[in-house]
């Protein structure tokens, strides 16, 4: 089976991207972080329906999940949607999803860091432990790990190498250059990076960030929406639950 994990989508560039890339690229599984893909900030109902036109299996999300406010009219019937599963008493939407392609089952779980982050959320180590041991044994996992630190990332790693069959972190929108398998098996990579603006920060403006570096105000934030578009994903191959295959994909348009 060939497989695409997505990187984060920030706005009209970053979809650009995605239903470029698309039209150019066929698998049987596609997942892609969402949560910053209208203007930036969250999703709509239109936006989650775009993208499920463009054949995208599985949606997730993280802090920004609840950024536009039409969400709370959607997210129990979005099918194809997932939110953070360890956010604290959160009991809109579900934190994961398991999938059946040809008679094998694959569980997609969304899992959100504590470091850093300000959305407050259960320890996401023994939030993954509890999904684990509640999923037939012979499941293929992968996980979306949004955090900010790093360390964090790879320690999660670690923690379900052997369990999870795939982690990508995703969150910082900076492709990072660690692809690896970790020793008991799990394909591991610390952030997956963006679908966004080539020239820009994050997918955002650059002027305002700048700024708030410099005179440490409060610049208001906005998505870049002109220039190159940005690809970032990751691509890879399952056989009997194996990966193989596997491939970092930066591509501009």
């Amino acid at each position: 089976m060939k497989c695409l994990f997505i990187g984060d989508v920030v706005g009209k560039n970053g979809r650009y991207a995605v239903r470029k890339y698309l039209s150019e690229n066929h698998y049987d599984f596609v997942c892609c972080n969402v949560e910053n893909s209208a203007a930036g900030f969250g999703i709509t109902d239109k936006i989650y329906k775009e993208f499920v036109s463009l054949g995208i299996t599985v949606m997730t999300s993280g802090n920004h999940t609840w950024d536009k406010h039409d969400i709370n009219d959607h997210i129990n019937q979005w099918d194809q949607f997932i939110r953070p599963i360890n956010l604290q008493n959160e009991e809109r939407g579900v934190g994961y999803k398991i999938i059946s392609i040809n008679n094998k089952q694959y569980a997609i779980i969304n899992i959100i860091g504590n470091v850093f982050m300000d959305k407050v959320s259960e320890n996401p180590f023994t939030s993954f432990d509890k999904i684990y041991n509640s999923l037939p044994s012979d499941t293929f996992i992968v996980v979306d790990f949004h955090g900010e630190a790093t360390s964090e990332k790879v320690a999660f790693g670690y923690y379900v190498d052997g369990r999870a069959n795939v982690v990508i972190g995703t969150h910082t929108h900076i492709q990072t250059n660690d692809l690896k398998v970790l020793p008991k098996g799990t394909l591991y990579l610390t952030d997956v990076g963006m679908c966004g603006s080539y020239c820009s920060i994050l997918g955002m403006n650059i002027e305002p960030i700048i700024e708030r570096f410099v005179y440490q105000n409060k610049a208001r934030f906005s998505v870049e929406t002109e220039g190159e578009a940005l690809f970032n994903g990751i691509e890879f191959n399952i056989d009997n639950n194996i990966v193989y295959d596997y491939k970092l994909i930066y591509k501009i348009y």
